[in-house]
């Protein structure tokens, strides 16, 4: 489990963080207090980065002029660079699972898939065969995908002299190379504040996948990273990494993708804590959404400047957010804000006549900032015709000290749709569409990820459970169960293996069609059976 400094509850997190709580409740964050935390960070970074070893290679940029965003060069841009994303997804005759409830039940797959210490994060290769798993006691490993999962390799970085928590990685397109980020405790030294070893600036570690050996480090976040993934934007490689820093970092790299060119810190003076990105589609990559403290906040990756603020997603943290294709959108082109428990008639009332939430940018306007501002639909005529993407959240409330830590709010899940402009300088638009929730559903736990085929979100919870719910219906269609009692911190749809992983303690849930439903044979043993053919590589 994470040290003290990334624990499990909004409570916890607020204090060890250095947080401000708000008044009879914690777990929230003050902005105008991190903004001035910030301002002294800026002047000791370079130092940090000097004792750690590093080099300072930040890009250092002048004050940005207000963004505009002009739909004409965005969709040249999409054009000349088309992403890959929506290859994959419930729909796409891949292989990938596409249903999970009563008539298509997963079951648990006997193998033994584990490490040492708290299981974190995991992520596959790009071409799908070969699961890298990242725990605190500061190895990775890598796991041969095919029945059996062999392991295939453990790395360590043997030359770092200081203790390594790993929390997050990511392939290189290349996958001959890991990307790993987490913490960095300075062995010699104790903090008293954290109760645990000091924490140094923490170095994003690239290792060979063949030879296991650290060939690069990029320095430049002082604390916990949380994120990383890699892209191409008009041709050149990157790295996005994100942190408990409060900083979103950009990493041109050369075509190698372990030979750093420049860095570029994305500077917005108010994040207090960075955890995930997530990049628009159809835009060339120049726009990514990134959940940051209790918001989902609008970045542009070319120039390095936040756009837009979302505000209050949830009232402690809004730790997780993507972008997802929905596979059944057409048939739920009315949608309208809901409650996603899917029931009782009160809900149907509400589905057929409430609001639709609509957060806008920060502008002359006025408009948003959790507003209720139109009696449109989501899906209706109205907005039908602009451009738009799914977007889903998961998040952590403010605990109420009066009611002995319980949220102070129902646990949610969120599916969201951001309107593009149509146009140039007009602001981007977040519609909540439908909130996923359930009685028995609580997940007041931060760091944890969730995941989607297009058709279901995987929710985890602290106690083992992975929630399953229907997009569309908002119904709990399922549960899956393992971890013992546990959280479950990650949870993962194989592109195009009927298979679905989660993980958070020291092992790895690996789960299945039930036999009936399997299209192709499958064992546990190395000794027999194989996969069918894989496609060409996918893109996350």
């Amino acid at each position: 489990m994470p040290t003290k400094r990334t624990p499990p509850v909004a409570t916890a997190g607020a204090v060890a963080a250095g947080k401000t709580p708000k008044k009879g409740k914690v777990g929230a964050a003050d902005p105008a207090a991190a903004a001035e935390v910030k301002k002294g960070e800026a002047k000791t970074t370079a130092v940090k980065m000097k004792a750690a070893g590093g080099v300072d290679t930040t890009t250092k940029k002048k004050k940005p002029t207000k963004p505009s965003y002009d739909p004409r060069a965005v969709s040249k841009l999409a054009a000349e660079h088309p992403d890959a994303y929506w290859v994959f997804h419930a729909t796409s005759n891949h292989g990938m699972i596409d249903d999970i409830n009563d008539d298509n039940p997963l079951e648990l797959v006997p193998v033994d898939v584990s490490d040492q210490g708290p299981i974190i994060s995991m992520t596959l290769s790009p071409d799908g065969t070969l699961l890298a798993t990242f725990c605190t006691l500061g190895s990775a490993k890598l796991w041969d995908v095919t029945p059996g999962f062999r392991l295939v390799r453990k790395l360590r970085d043997a030359a770092e002299e200081n203790i390594d928590e790993f929390y997050c990685g990511r392939f290189a397109p290349d996958q001959a190379h890991l990307l790993v980020g987490g913490k960095l405790k300075d062995r010699k030294r104790w903090s008293a504040e954290d109760e645990d070893n000091h924490i140094l600036p923490c170095p994003l570690k690239i290792f060979g996948v063949d030879t296991g050996v650290v060939v690069s480090t990029l320095h430049g976040h002082s604390e916990e990273i949380l994120c990383v993934k890699a892209l191409q934007f008009k041709g050149d490689n990157y790295y996005i990494t994100t942190s408990q820093d409060g900083y979103i970092f950009k990493w041109r790299m050369d075509d190698d993708w372990t030979t750093l060119i420049s860095s570029t810190r994305m500077e917005d003076g108010i994040t207090c804590m960075a955890f995930t990105v997530s990049f628009v589609p159809d835009t060339g990559n120049k726009y990514f959404m990134a959940a940051c403290d209790e918001h989902l906040r609008l970045y542009d990756f070319e120039d390095a400047v936040l756009l837009q603020t979302f505000e209050d997603m949830y009232s402690s943290y809004c730790d997780c957010g993507k972008f997802i294709r929905w596979s059944d959108a057409d048939a739920f082109a009315s949608l309208t804000l809901g409650t996603g428990d899917g029931d009782d008639k009160e809900n149907e009332r509400q589905e057929k006549e409430e609001l639709v939430d609509v957060e806008a940018h920060e502008d002359d306007t006025k408009r948003g900032h959790g507003k209720t501002i139109g009696r449109k639909k989501a899906g209706s005529a109205a907005g039908a015709a602009s451009k738009s993407a799914w977007f889903i959240s998961r998040g952590v409330e403010l605990c109420d000290l009066e009611e002995g830590l319980l949220p102070s709010a129902p646990n949610t899940c969120t599916l969201h749709r951001l309107v593009y402009p149509e146009k140039k300088g007009a602001p981007f638009r977040l519609d909540v569409v439908r909130k996923y929730k359930h009685a028995d559903y609580f997940a007041n736990s931060w760091l944890v990820k969730i995941a989607s085929n297009g058709r279901y979100i995987l929710a985890p919870t602290p106690y083992g459970q992975v929630f399953v719910y229907n997009i569309g219906t908002g119904e709990v269609t399922a549960m899956l169960k393992d971890h013992e009692d546990l959280e479950v911190r990650d949870v993962l749809f194989h592109p195009y293996r009927p298979l679905v992983f989660t993980c958070g303690d020291g092992e790895l849930g690996i789960f299945v069609p039930s036999p009936d439903r399997i299209r192709m044979s499958f064992a546990v043993t190395p000794s027999t059976s194989v996969f069918l053919v894989s496609p060409p590589p996918f893109s996350l």
